[in-house]
């Protein structure tokens, strides 16, 4: 019965958020009514969020998700009698990225601050119906002096910090990470600099491997450190994430035996040999691939003028929205295999001037590398999107936007272009022998409260 109570009140409180937009509600903690010390206080509900259209026109077929509202490149071209069929073009009006959101603040815990965020919007689709979709969940423990901080639950990742002023909704991926995760965060501030230490799992976004999107990958938790130095406007940093992934834990061998027939007796050809018959069993191996990922970026703001700029040395990143991925390096006796990273070096930078009125231009650039390692006989490589013969690309996108009382309306214009090759050789390395456009052109109008 008491917790009845408990569950009454905080549905009284969740409903009073939609009477007005700040709203604080006296909570009443599970402690205080079995008699236990008081651990909570007055809460503030904060919602927010957005009504977000967009209209959309790609001149050729495109990798995309969310209904093509997410756009990262042009696909290769995909030629049926002397017919491209990639190369068709694509528009679209949706508004499937309305957001909706929660911020929680006021209650005090192990003498800490305690936040809270509940965040989602509505593409989480399945053919035609649209649903729901939980973007972030996470509370956050800040102690008075401001030099600690815990975030628990799901966030941003840490390498996607930091975004560019696009209007997109991929945020300049793939140049620039994209992803939402799972995550322990510890920060740590002194004076002028940032500490950083996060613990993180794959949720939504996930390594594509052998046996495709597998949550065992993420058997051993990814990590990332990194920190930064802030002072007068200007802002640099430097991050590393680290992924150690399990690509198998049981490897399918085929073997042959003597066919055996109904009469219990081995089956003969005319010669008198007995016919074999293929088989397939399964064992355990013991695999594992670990790559490391440094980035370094920098921001400038000052009064009406910001500068971003981030580069990485990406090793199988596609769990990050990125185009490389890694690859079977040997194939050992016991049947286990070793693989090999993938490697870019992916860049960008976003200027933007402006207030109501802002005028933005991104520039992206990435670059394979090719592996680690030379890669075993038939170069098998795993990859975003299965896409394997990229030798490079690079995206420039300049935006215009006004808002006034809410809402912004936008348009921006984005120039991809892929650097497709038809061969890739035991290194990786890809000759690009054409090059693939995407012209897209979005227009956006969102009202925000």
């Amino acid at each position: 019965m008491k917790r009845l109570f408990v569950v009454a009140a905080m549905l009284l409180s969740v409903n009073a958020m939609f009477a007005q937009d700040t709203i604080v509600a006296q909570v009443v903690s599970e402690g205080e009514l079995f008699g236990q010390p008081k651990n909570g206080g007055k809460v503030t509900l904060k919602p927010y969020g957005f009504v977000r259209d967009y209209l959309y026109y790609d001149s050729r077929q495109t990798f995309n998700t969310n209904s093509g509202l997410f756009v990262q490149i042009p696909k290769d071209e995909s030629f049926v009698d002397s017919y491209d069929v990639n190369g068709e073009s694509e528009m679209n009006f949706l508004a499937i990225t309305t957001r909706l959101g929660l911020n929680m603040s006021g209650v005090r815990a192990l003498n800490a601050d305690v936040t809270a965020k509940i965040e989602a919007d509505f593409c989480g689709f399945t053919g035609n119906n649209f649903m729901i979709r939980l973007r972030q969940a996470y509370y956050k423990m800040q102690w008075r002096n401001k030099k600690h901080s815990l975030l628990m639950g799901q966030s941003w990742h840490p390498m996607t910090g930091d975004l560019p002023e696009v209007l997109a909704l991929a945020s300049g991926s793939p140049f620039q990470p994209f992803s939402r995760s799972p995550q322990l965060r510890y920060d740590f501030k002194l004076a002028n600099m940032n500490f950083t230490y996060a613990t993180l799992w794959q949720f939504q976004y996930k390594t594509v491997g052998p046996t495709g999107y597998d949550p065992k990958f993420n058997m051993i938790p990814e990590m990332f450190l990194g920190f930064d130095y802030s002072n007068n406007g200007f802002k640099i940093g430097y991050g590393l994430d680290i992924l150690s992934i399990v690509p198998r834990t049981t490897a399918t061998v085929k073997y042959e035996v003597a066919k055996i027939g109904e009469d219990g007796k081995y089956v003969l050809d005319e010669a008198g040999n007995a016919v074999m018959e293929s088989k397939e069993k399964k064992v355990q191996v013991d695999e594992r691939l670990t790559t490391c990922s440094p980035m370094l970026y920098v921001n400038y703001a000052r009064n009406k003028f910001s500068l971003k700029a981030k580069g990485l040395l990406a090793e199988n990143t596609g769990h990050l929205s990125m185009y490389n991925g890694f690859g079977v390096s040997k194939v050992n006796k016991d049947y286990s295999q070793e693989y090999t990273p993938i490697r870019s070096l992916t860049g960008w930078v976003d200027l933007c001037y402006g207030s109501k009125f802002k005028v933005n231009l991104f520039g992206g650039f990435s670059k394979n590398l090719g592996s680690k390692d030379e890669l075993a006989k038939g170069n098998q490589i795993f990859a975003r999107n299965s896409v394997k013969n990229i030798d490079y690309m690079w995206r420039i996108c300049p935006a215009l936007s006004y808002t006034v009382s809410g809402v912004t309306f936008g348009l921006e214009y984005e120039l991809t272009n892929v650097g497709y090759g038809d061969e890739v050789n035991s290194w990786a390395d890809v000759e690009a022998t054409r090059n693939v456009f995407n012209n897209r052109l979005c227009a956006m109008l969102k009202y925000a409260w």
